[in-house]
């Protein structure tokens, strides 16, 4: 069973805002990416980014704590690594 102090850093990482950001690759396709946790059925922790748009789906594990901040090229680059 988890110590108290571990099941209120997974709470607080649960309440975590998820911020979204939309940007267009070079294709012109328009891209929606948002920070999310983890489902609570995936046996890793952590969050990742989730990459949308019309015609794919993409979640990448392993970002920059700012990416945020990335342009639009950079953030098409990371959406590929999957």
């Amino acid at each position: 069973m988890p110590e108290p102090s571990q099941r209120r850093d997974a709470a607080r990482e649960d309440e975590e805002i998820e911020r979204e950001r939309v940007f267009e690759d070079a294709d012109g396709n328009q891209w929606r990416v948002r920070e999310s946790s983890f489902s609570p059925y995936d046996r890793r922790r952590g969050r990742s980014l989730i990459f949308w748009s019309d015609g794919a789906v993409r979640r990448v594990r392993d970002y920059p704590d700012d990416w945020y901040e990335l342009s639009d090229d950079e953030l098409a680059q990371l959406s590929w690594k999957i």
